[in-house]
């Protein structure tokens, strides 16, 4: 009985120690500490982006062939811009933009900003934090995709974390699918099973080896690339147009009085932001 017991309590100890060690790091092999997880953005975006990529070794072995790809700098107009995850396929590519916030998110289509809600549950009332549009994000990250190949055909998906909760969410299904993580696989299956294959498996590999060096950019690069997504969201050059952002006040309506920085070259371009708004980086 008592070698039993001791050979029990040494496979609890074996399976406890792996359990910790494999949450203690995240899918690239990077630690985890104390001062980097889980509140470490990197950390949290790195964690979506692996399950995400898990999802999409799963459908390979289901039958729905592709090549996956993380974190992808592709050239757009001079600058470059990030793909977190994307999906080659003999029926297009799937383009995803992770997003790993918690609380309630709000938002649609038509909006720049979106919004995730905390409750404050100590002091009662909410905590709110805005983001830019991931369908306007994504969707300018599929530009720059079809500019680099030549045109491609591509599936736009924004995925978030199972933390967090979808409320009132309004977009066109036609141009994009919203979902969390829990749901994204059946999300992917219905779509490549509604679409016509307009590729061959050599088309697809040429496609997958053309990108791949884009995944193996320089710190110089990224850290450039974060540098001129800050000078967007930050500073007075409107991120959509290069224009100048004015400070203006609206005149009617729900937000009259209400301050907010608008495009100089309106009607033209209709970019807005609000004048108190901090945005996180893309």
């Amino acid at each position: 009985m008592v070698p039993f017991i001791i050979i029990a309590a040494v496979i609890v100890i074996v399976i406890v120690t792996g359990a910790l060690i494999y949450a203690f790091h995240d899918f690239n092999g990077i630690p985890f500490t104390g001062f980097n997880y889980p509140n470490n953005p990197y950390s949290k975006g790195a964690i979506g982006e692996a399950q995400i990529a898990c999802d999409f070794d799963n459908l390979n072995y289901w039958g729905y062939k592709g090549y996956t790809l993380r974190n992808i700098y592709v050239p757009y107009h001079g600058k470059v811009t990030e793909i977190d995850v994307l999906y080659i396929t003999v029926k297009g590519i799937i383009v995803v933009e992770s997003k790993n916030y918690s609380g309630y998110i709000f938002g649609s289509e038509s909006q720049q900003q979106w919004t995730s809600t905390l409750r404050a549950w100590r002091y009662g009332g909410s905590n709110k934090f805005n983001f830019y549009n991931p369908i306007w994000q994504n969707r300018t990250h599929i530009k720059a995709l079809q500019e680099y190949l030549g045109g491609v055909k591509a599936f736009s998906f924004i995925v978030f974390g199972t933390n967090c909760e979808l409320m009132h969410l309004s977009y066109n299904p036609q141009n994009v699918c919203v979902c969390r993580e829990d749901y994204f696989k059946q999300m992917v299956i219905q779509t490549l099973d509604g679409a016509e294959s307009i590729y061959d498996e050599h088309t697809i590999e040429a496609i997958y080896n053309r990108l791949l060096p884009l995944t193996n950019v320089t710190e110089e690069v990224k850290a450039r690339h974060i540098d001129t997504v800050r000078a967007a969201v930050y500073s007075e050059v409107c991120p959509r147009c290069g224009g100048r952002l004015v400070l203006r006040t609206a005149r009617q309506g729900k937000y009259a009085v209400h301050q907010f920085y608008g495009c100089s070259n309106y009607p033209a371009c209709r970019y807005t932001r609000d004048a108190g708004v901090t945005e996180s980086i893309p």
